[in-house]
């Protein structure tokens, strides 16, 4: 049985409609690329490459593109799983706002564009494209209000005398390399940026977690060496350094 005029136009609409949510969410998605790097003050190349092709599929979300919506469904699911780890670390800590924050707004936005482009492939009805664009926007709020609660009632440490003070900004430490006596109480370190950062020493069982615009402290005993520190949330694999260690 052939298609009428007035069926075609239906599912004309129908995919349209899909499409332009699948635009919407495309959008959040360059919106997010770009806050992302803002917030961390440094180039992130994998985000960069998200961020482009986001933006790449965005002109061309409109009509009567079912294929380009099955695409662009199939791409969201990429994003999602080829960055599952981080995406599960950020949202795990849900006391590190900016990045939080940061992270829930892209997976709504991807979940968002998988919904979307694959409405538009198998032309769904489109009565629950607005309860699935209340539902993303609930969803983000919601998470961001508790986001912003729990980081104020997060307080960061105080140094004590002895200290030695290490800064994390725009995913570096610095000082990139310090020396402490043995009578040294411990370090001191000032997050400075919008993401969540760590204060790793392997070797004495050291793992100092440091919200977003946080400060954490630990002390430190340890024998006369040579100890590497790292960061160790997925992403930050350049931000090492070196205590020593000296009577």
């Amino acid at each position: 049985m052939s298609t009428t005029a007035t069926e075609r136009t239906e599912q004309t609409t129908t995919t349209t409609a899909w499409m332009r949510l699948a635009r919407a969410a495309a959008i959040t998605m360059v919106v997010w690329a770009i806050l992302l790097h803002l917030t961390a003050q440094t180039l992130i190349p994998p985000v960069v490459v998200v961020g482009l092709i986001f933006l790449g599929f965005a002109p061309f979300l409109v009509g009567e593109r079912r294929r380009l919506g099955l695409a662009y469904a199939i791409v969201a699911v990429a994003a999602i799983l080829g960055n599952a780890p981080v995406i599960v670390d950020e949202l795990i800590h849900i006391d590190s706002t900016p990045s939080f924050v940061l992270t829930l707004l892209s997976v709504v936005g991807a979940a968002a564009g998988i919904i979307a482009g694959l409405g538009a492939y198998f032309r769904w009805q489109t009565g629950s494209i607005r309860s699935i664009a209340i539902t993303g926007a609930a969803v983000f709020a919601i998470g961001s209000i508790i986001s912003v609660a729990t980081s104020a009632t997060t307080e960061s440490a105080v140094a004590l005398d002895g200290d030695a003070v290490v800064v994390a900004e725009k995913v570096e430490f610095a000082p990139g390399s310090f020396t402490l006596d043995t009578n040294a109480s411990g370090v001191w370190v000032e997050n400075r940026d919008g993401i969540r950062h760590t204060f790793t020493i392997e070797d004495l069982g050291v793992d100092l977690d440091i919200p977003a615009l946080k400060a954490a402290r630990v002390g430190i005993d340890a024998v006369p060496g040579t100890y590497p520190y790292i960061c160790t949330v997925p992403g930050h694999e350049n931000m090492t350094g070196t205590l020593t260690i000296e009577s």
